[in-house]
Formats: structure tokens, sequence, C-alpha cells
């Protein structure tokens, strides 16, 4: 199952920030996300990415 779905913000492992586009599965199993940051893509593999903190917001 993947760990992010499209749309989630990530920390891409070598600094910035992206959005993720689409999530699939490579020839050799891996979960792999098209990230998209100033309209240039990248292919990246689940390892390479994280969560970015999300501040809470006030009821």
């Amino acid at each position: 199952m993947a760990k992010f779905t499209r749309g989630d913000v990530v920390k891409k492992d070598k600094g910035g920030l992206g959005v993720v586009r689409a999530v699939f599965v490579s020839k050799d199993g891996q979960q792999m996300y098209a990230v998209e940051k100033d309209g240039a893509f990248e292919f990246m593999d689940e390892a390479r990415l994280s969560h970015i903190e999300r501040p809470e917001l006030a009821a």
C-alpha cells in the first residue's frame, strides 16, 4: 500500500518540497511516485520521500 497519495506535499531527501502527482509500481515491484516541483516531474522511490509536518489549526 502506498505511503503517500496524489496531492500530498512531500519533502525530498535532497531538499525541497514537491507534490505527488502519480503513484505506481515499477517493474522491480518498488512503490514509485511522480513528484512535481515548479512544473517539472521527478520519479522517486518511497524511501527518498517524507511527510512534511503540518501545523495543527485552532478550531
